[in-house]
């Protein structure tokens, strides 16, 4: 890619570090000159609903979410240089975190219905039930569904999901040292497992169904996903899926040149 900037992308996430460095090392590894722009609100999903419905109600279309995010900001700096931007993308990155009981997943329906497009209204995405569900697999059993499984006692806070991803080892906990190869497969992992939870289909053998990855992360349907996993969690199951590493299905090219050079040269994490 050359260094002219098409996109200015904002991202606006819950938290003020681990998703900052996952975003800044994503757009880093894949070689990314587009602007963009990382603003962390500092609260939950549950939280951010519950303001936007006190000041819009469900009216989302009335929302002008650059503007109610700059509210949120206690740096007015930071409220000033988000208002005086502007973006070709929007989105919304959040942990579904299911053990607050506050949450209100009606209105977290509305919600994902709606920022269903980053160039229009933005695009939300959830992971389940947090960020660090991107390293929650094993490259040797990712291809069943029990390898996403959560307990319930994790669900619920009982346990910390953190400790519980710990199980699988340390090789991807540094976020510095996670190349674009690496991504990719991370991303495919995820893909498929997105794709099973809303086809209810089974996983592919192959690597073929996936030589367009991008295609396949962008027709992935973040409302039926999210309806699945609320399903699950009524019947104390729960599947870990990392949907904010979709956000670079909007840079396809680069996202399947990179995969195509990982799967065929073995780069990356060896998939089986």
């Amino acid at each position: 890619m050359n260094n002219a900037s098409v996109k200015n992308v904002l991202l606006i996430v819950e938290g003020a570090k681990r998703e900052p460095q996952l975003m800044e090392r994503m757009f880093d590894s894949f070689s990314l000159a587009d602007d963009h722009q990382i603003v962390h609100v500092e609260i939950n999903v549950h939280d951010f609903l519950d303001k936007l419905f006190q000041e819009y109600g469900c009216d989302f279309e009335a929302v002008d979410l650059r503007s109610f995010v700059a509210e949120l900001l206690p740096d007015k700096d930071d409220a000033t240089e988000l208002l005086e931007s502007s973006f070709t993308d929007t989105l919304p990155i959040f942990d579904l975190d299911p053990q607050d009981n506050r949450h209100d997943f009606k209105r977290l329906e509305l919600m994902q219905d709606y920022y269903c497009d980053s160039t229009d209204m933005g695009q939300l995405y959830l992971s389940y039930p947090s960020v660090e569900a991107y390293r929650d697999f094993d490259p040797l059993k990712y291809r069943s569904l029990d390898d996403a499984l959560v307990p319930s006692n994790v669900i619920f806070g009982q346990r910390s999901y953190k400790d519980w991803v710990a199980r699988r080892g340390d090789s991807l906990a540094d976020i510095g040292r996670i190349d674009g190869f690496t991504f990719a497969c991370i991303i495919a992992v995820h893909a498929l497992r997105s794709l099973w939870l809303t086809n209810e289909q089974v996983m592919p053998i192959a690597n073929e169904p996936l030589a367009d990855l991008a295609a396949t992360v962008a027709g992935i349907n973040h409302s039926e996903l999210l309806l699945n996993e609320i399903d699950r969690l009524n019947n104390d199951s729960f599947c870990a899926c990392c949907t904010c590493l979709f956000f670079i299905a909007n840079w396809p090219k680069r996202l399947n040149d990179v995969w195509n050079k990982a799967i065929k040269r073995g780069l990356g994490i060896r998939l089986v």
